[in-house]
């Protein structure tokens, strides 16, 4: 049986890495809760799925955006991660799958 892990990320403007739970990350989405910390600021995104398929191989998909946040705190905006480059920096990206597969037991190496 698959499994899947979706993870939120905000990239914080002080150069850190914020997890939030998938539950606080879709009330953020829908404007029933608020991120005060983020008040009228605009911060990148990055969402990490993580799927176990049946034959026990992990599937990674990542995706991206830029959000900005009203004077309260709710999310006003979001769009692409950038005007002239829409990707995910490398260090985005490894830093935010790394956190999300933390948990995943790693199989055993075996040596013939």
């Amino acid at each position: 049986m698959a499994t899947q892990e979706v993870h939120h990320f905000v990239l914080t403007p002080d150069g850190g890495l914020h997890e939030y739970p998938p539950a606080q990350a879709a009330k953020v989405a829908a404007g029933a809760s608020k991120l005060p910390e983020y008040a009228e600021r605009r911060v990148r995104y990055v969402q990490v799925t993580v799927s176990d398929e049946s034959d026990g191989e992990l599937q990674v998909v990542t995706t991206g955006a830029t959000i900005s946040f009203d004077r309260d705190g709710r999310l006003a905006a979001a769009g692409p991660i950038g005007n002239s480059d829409a990707r995910i920096t490398s260090f985005e990206h490894d830093a935010c799958v790394q956190w999300a597969l933390r948990k995943w037991p790693a199989p055993p190496v075996i040596f013939h």
